[in-house]
């Protein structure tokens, strides 16, 4: 393992948060091509609603509404959403899509979606995280699929302690939450582009995010690769067969 994770004696170190702001343009040119990896998992249900939480430019929520599911995507970027609404007028989906600015560490459901997207979008590991898994796991209407995707604590050679995930973590706290795990597993995947970005002075992107494939890097800095670790976990909420709340 590459980060000892933090324990309740050692907690992670707080850091000033990240400006994802800064990534995003807020046109069209920010959204992204969508993952089909993390989109799997919906092909094999009827189109419904879904909610893409930590949506960034959009690219998967508009693939989604492109497919005639009714998406909600929330991120906590204003020009992310304002580059994703761009792109969804100029593809005619203007009306099946709601967009939300706001922190997943925050936001709660107020419907039960049928299918529910993660992208690399969970807070570090702390009350933050935990709360942005205890909304995934309360928007899922019963029998509804989250598709989660995640960089790999153990396998990454990058991060401080706690930005990242382990699949034990993901699994147990997923458990932990009621959902039944249908595929967890840990693999190589294509790192987060993010076409829209233009490096600047005093602001570079995390690892596990790139820029346009056309970007070289800074000078001194090594080339982006082009894949890296990731925790994949595909889960449901059982029915509830007793009728109890949700």
């Amino acid at each position: 393992m590459h980060h000892a994770a933090p324990t309740p004696d050692t907690p992670p170190t707080p850091r000033p948060p990240f400006d994802w702001d800064a990534v995003y343009r807020g046109d069209l040119r920010d959204i992204a091509a969508p993952d089909p990896l993390l989109l799997s998992p919906a092909e094999s249900l009827p189109p419904g609603t879904a909610l893409d939480m930590g949506c960034g430019a959009g690219g998967n929520a508009l693939e989604l509404a492109r497919r005639g599911w009714r998406v909600t995507g929330v991120d906590l970027a204003p020009r992310a959403i304002t580059g994703a609404r761009a792109g969804a007028c100029a593809r005619g989906l203007a009306e099946s899509i709601q967009w939300v600015v706001a922190d997943s560490a925050v936001w709660r459901p107020d419907t039960g979606y049928d299918f529910v997207l993660s992208s690399y979008a969970l807070p570090p590991r702390g009350p933050a995280r935990t709360a942005t898994l205890t909304a995934l796991a309360a928007a899922l209407a019963p029998g509804a699929v989250l598709s989660l995707g995640e960089w790999d604590e153990e396998a990454c050679d990058w991060g401080e302690a706690g930005d990242l995930v382990t699949l034990d973590e993901m699994r147990t706290g997923l458990t932990g939450l009621g959902l039944e795990i249908l595929h967890a597993e840990r693999r190589r995947v294509p790192l987060h582009r993010h076409p829209g970005y233009e490096p600047h002075p005093g602001h570079e992107l995390p690892p596990g995010h790139a820029p346009h494939p056309g970007h070289e890097p800074a000078p001194g800095h090594a080339p982006h690769p082009a894949e890296d670790h990731a925790v994949v976990v595909i889960a449901r909420k059982p029915h509830d067969t007793l009728g109890t709340p949700r």
